[in-house]
């Protein structure tokens, strides 16, 4: 048995004495023992299974809206019911739309080309600007179904794609003015020539560039190891 320090011998001497008083007094009922943390345990089995039933209960009842999508006549509708009536009947178009994403990207960044934000940036206000405020870009892309997150994702694939072909989606003087005297009847009200040769190179580089993406991304999607799990 460990020695008892001078303060614990004093203690004990002093809980002795009052057992013995008590005693003393009342005569054959035992003195009650001292209390000890063990009788009253903090941490015991029942505690502890209350406090997860009642963290469980908190975290359902806040997390309802990520289990339960809607109720009728108080008859839940999950989540998953929901997610899989949207997955038979956009989960292909969706998905490939997201992988065709993914491999662009992808492959464009293995090249070291990169957007910047500052860049989309740049692009999403030269966008809203063409609405003229006829209609806000929160409303113009609600009306599409699109939240402005993944509108500005299809702005970097765009910018990563514009980057990739840039050199080789170049536009001559001579191809400007055949467009336009070609087109003619479609630039009668065209008051400004300037503007109007910047429109015209700029309709002739995307087609380039769009013709150029055909052919490069239908080899990367012939290389690429894709497998479907829905």
């Amino acid at each position: 048995m460990p020695k008892r320090t001078k303060h614990e011998r004093r203690m004990l001497e002093e809980v002795e004495s009052k057992d013995l008083m008590m005693e003393e007094t009342n005569p054959g009922v035992p003195a009650p023992k001292p209390y000890t943390p063990q009788q009253f345990p903090l941490f015991s089995v029942r505690n502890i299974i209350i406090v997860v039933v009642l963290l469980i209960l908190a975290l359902a009842w806040k997390m309802k809206g990520m289990l339960i999508a809607a109720t009728v006549n108080g008859a839940p509708i999950s989540r998953f019911e929901l997610n899989d009536a949207l997955t038979q009947r956009y989960g292909n178009p969706t998905l490939d739309g997201i992988i065709n994403e993914k491999l662009i990207i992808g492959a464009v960044r293995q090249k070291g080309i990169t957007v910047s934000q500052d860049e989309i940036n740049k692009k999403v206000k030269e966008i809203e600007g063409r609405l003229n405020g006829s209609i806000s870009l929160k409303d113009a892309l609600a009306a599409q179904g699109m939240t402005e997150d993944s509108f500005r994702h299809q702005v970097e694939v765009q910018l990563s794609i514009d980057k990739l072909f840039d050199k080789d989606a170049s536009v001559s003087s001579e191809e400007v003015n055949q467009y336009i005297a070609s087109n003619s009847a479609s630039f009668e009200n065209a008051t400004d020539p300037a503007q109007l040769k910047k429109d015209v190179t700029d309709i002739l580089r995307q087609q380039k560039i769009n013709d150029l993406f055909q052919t490069w991304f239908e080899n990367i999607k012939k290389d690429a190891k894709i497998q479907k799990f829905i």
